[in-house]
């Protein structure tokens, strides 16, 4: 069983360490927050790799419940996480930084006047710029910060945009529809691996949805996003992607700055999903730019140091649509002035992201959010995609050449360390006489219920996966080569209540600061 113990947070860099920029430990969490990062450029090959190495296993000192065990029906054991696609993982550094440097001080924003009230708005306004500035945001692009992770981002974008519908009858929604301009009419254009987030709002709002396919490698269908962009039946209609960054079942990634360039010669907005790959790549919004982004949806929860954050939305000013109008929704901290005579006389903050932000802000997810940001920073994005490189060849070379595991999704694919796999029982052959002589018969062999794999890791290794369809079931369909009469055959069984026949698979996700001794480990339990 691998082992989370560390002791690297006790070391110091080598003395060679240039000006003092190698990878030193910060020492305490004053040292934290939206400092800059010290950088290992200056270093010898060897001596970046020593400084982050070091990082990372200070990370791993970190770590809250990284030494915690729970009981099981086959014996106590070690929890391994491999679930990291889901949600992160918290670190002590962060929250002693948060109990020491900012409950102490925390009162409620919206004033100037008491040390508490300066002291929390100026250091959730700083949070919120910092976090911009990691996104490459400027200022004509606006940070919203959105309760419940992406499936926030993504609604207050579409209520910003005027298209979210109320939750009513489909009659009514269509009425609404009916009623808009065919240039106030939006088409919104989704890829093959959306989340539910990123489809089923969409299909309920007043934009009509167009769903863009597969080609033969598993891939987003490019051309065929070219075709449907060019269509005369859209021509004078406003137009919007919205794509996945990467998908959060196969981790396979797409070439957002290529859909970014297709979407904007054809005069439509950018947008993309970033809750998968946010974790794991350096998000440059570039906002105006042929292959930049429009609108970026992101879930910090997924970080390291993250849970606890809110949903991000980074977005092009000019999609926000309500300047004209009371924001989306109106409340304390969005008004200048309000009388009690008439409403037309109510005076609205002009700035986005303050006439956005009803209410008592966030202001601690803010902060965190920053904090889980911050991390990543620090570790340098160039040492998290090589270590992730090596886990995801690694991974994949291991469940490839195992003969009783398919991995989902093209296997050859631009990937980020997210695997999701059926495992199939071994193959056993049945031997019966018939007529005097013996037959063979090798039966086709059915993979096991992706949730009971799951639950056996669970029980029999402490692992931590998970089981389902990850949310992303029109892609589950076409990955398990669903169709539809089929489809409806298993709809119609999980309303009669059978929930157990709901499709689905495994999915272990890796992240770049585990160490080698439980990447192993979980890699091994698959072979058992």
């Amino acid at each position: 069983m691998p082992s989370l113990q560390t002791a690297a947070a006790e070391a110091a860099v080598d003395e060679a360490v240039v000006a003092g920029k190698g990878g030193a430990m910060p020492t305490s969490t004053q040292d934290l927050l939206f400092r800059p990062c010290p950088t290992t450029t200056l270093l010898t090959s060897e001596k970046r790799a020593a400084a982050a190495e070091q990082k990372m296993e200070w990370l791993r000192s970190q770590l809250v419940g990284k030494d915690v065990e729970f009981d099981t029906p086959f014996g106590r054991h070690l929890l391994t996480y491999a679930d990291h696609t889901a949600s992160g993982r918290s670190l002590r550094y962060i929250e002693d930084y948060l109990l020491n440097e900012v409950l102490p001080f925390y009162g409620n924003t919206h004033t100037e006047d008491s040390h508490v009230g300066r002291k929390t708005t100026r250091l959730m306004h700083r949070a919120a710029r910092y976090v911009k500035r990691c996104m490459g945001g400027g200022a004509g692009d606006a940070l919203l910060f959105c309760g419940a992770g992406t499936t926030a981002a993504i609604k207050r974008l579409q209520e910003v945009m005027g298209v979210a519908a109320p939750s009513a009858a489909a009659p009514l929604r269509a009425r609404l529809a009916a009623g808009l301009r065919r240039d106030e009419r939006w088409v919104v254009f989704v890829g093959p691996y959306e989340h539910h987030s990123n489809l089923l709002s969409w299909r309920r709002s007043l934009a009509d949805v167009v769903e863009i396919g597969l080609v033969g490698d598993g891939l987003v269908d490019v051309a065929a996003l070219r075709r449907a962009l060019a269509s005369p039946q859209y021509a004078d209609r406003p137009m919007l992607g919205s794509f996945s960054a990467c998908s959060n079942v196969t981790g396979i990634v797409v070439d957002t700055r290529e859909i970014a360039r297709v979407l904007h010669q054809h005069g439509a907005f950018a947008c993309f999903d970033f809750a998968a790959s946010g974790p794991h790549v350096k998000i440059d919004m570039k906002s105006g730019e042929i292959d930049g982004y429009d609108a970026v949806f992101l879930s910090p929860h997924k970080f390291i140091g993250g849970p606890g954050t809110p949903g991000i939305l980074l977005m092009n000013k000019s999609l926000y649509r309500l300047n004209s109008q009371p924001p989306s929704t109106c409340g304390g901290g969005t008004v200048n002035y309000v009388n009690g005579f008439n409403e037309e006389d109510t005076l609205y903050y002009d700035d986005i992201e303050e006439r956005e932000d009803a209410g008592t802000p966030a202001i601690i997810q803010k902060i965190r959010a920053s904090l889980a940001f911050w991390v990543n920073e620090y570790i340098g994005y160039d040492t998290i995609d090589l270590h992730e490189q090596i886990y995801t060849e690694m991974a994949m070379k291991r469940l490839v050449d195992n003969p009783n595991v398919k991995v989902l999704g093209n296997t050859s694919a631009n990937r980020l360390p997210i695997f999701s796999f059926l495992i199939y029982p071994p193959m056993v052959d049945s031997i019966f006489h018939g007529d005097d002589r013996l037959a063979i018969v090798r039966r086709k062999r059915l993979p096991l219920h992706g949730r009971f794999v799951t639950k056996l890791l669970n029980d029999l290794f402490g692992i931590q996966a998970r089981g389902g369809c990850a949310c992303a079931g029109p892609y589950g369909n076409i990955l398990l080569e669903i169709n539809n009469e089929l489809s409806l055959r298993i709809r119609s069984a999980l309303v009669e209540g059978y929930l157990g026949l709901k499709p689905g698979w495994t999915r272990l996700s890796f992240a770049y600061y585990i160490s080698k001794e439980e990447f192993k480990f979980i890699l091994d339990a698959l072979s058992f």
